[in-house]
């Protein structure tokens, strides 16, 4: 399987190949339309072999540095793993693998019933705290909001018998 590079070299090789059709059909032409004198005339397939020698030793000069640069086997490696990293410099190198997801956390009995008591709390400070249209009435604020929904939440599972009801703090004088 060639690699991209081995196209562009093929691709670039086929068009060197007809530009030099082309230019030696134009010289071939006779002497009226592109006039030559006899000594060119006389080298021109000369030329041409040379001019193809040339060529081909480009093209394959252009491929080893090509395979030695990047080889197809490193080239498909890099291509195709995602924890190898090729920099600028063109150096290769191994990047960490990343940790597989952690399993979602298991949602016991008492966590649906906490998540169910504090949206319902949430549900009713806000209706509380918003007008008809949506608006926040005077006052309030969603720190508000969060705070009484809060303590309606606590209120709640005191009397699910969730939580025990919290000790007074002694106030400082």
């Amino acid at each position: 399987m060639a690699s991209k590079i081995d196209k562009l070299i093929d691709k670039a090789e086929e068009t060197n190949q007809a530009i030099r059709d082309l230019a030696f059909a134009v010289a071939k032409v006779p002497q009226k339309t592109v006039p030559l004198p006899p000594i060119v005339r006389g080298l021109l397939p000369a030329a041409q072999a040379t001019n193809q020698f040339l060529a081909d030793t480009y093209f394959d000069t252009a491929r080893a540095i090509a395979d030695v640069i990047l080889p197809a086997d490193v080239a498909r490696e890099v291509i195709n793993n995602p924890n190898v990293l090729m920099d600028a410099n063109g150096s290769i190198s191994q990047i960490p693998a990343r940790p597989a997801a952690a399993k979602p956390r298991k949602v016991t009995k008492k966590m649906r019933q906490q998540r169910k008591i504090q949206s319902n709390a949430f549900r009713n400070a806000n209706a509380k705290a918003r007008k008809q249209d949506g608006t926040l009435r005077a006052g309030y604020d969603q720190q508000r909001i969060a705070l009484m929904a809060q303590r309606e939440c606590t209120k709640e599972r005191q009397r699910l018998g969730l939580c025990e009801k919290p000790k007074k703090r002694k106030s400082k004088k």
